[in-house]
């Protein structure tokens, strides 16, 4: 098994920054129509999805 090169890694974190910082601004826009209660419950469960979506990644970018 192959480890990711620096390109790899480089990508995946040029395409996670904006893709978290939007996500963070439309939790908040949202929290201010629903409350911020809805909104951080809507957080937590993104936040449980992400984690093993970011080992499947990090799996196939070791694998190639």
């Amino acid at each position: 098994m192959r480890h990711p090169t620096g390109r790899a890694v480089g990508a995946v974190r040029v395409i996670a920054l904006p893709l978290i910082i939007l996500g963070i601004a439309a939790h908040l826009w949202l929290g201010s129509m629903v409350g911020l209660a809805a909104a951080g419950i809507g957080l937590a469960a993104h936040l449980v999805i992400a984690a093993p979506g970011g080992r499947w990644l990090l799996h196939r970018t070791r694998s190639r």
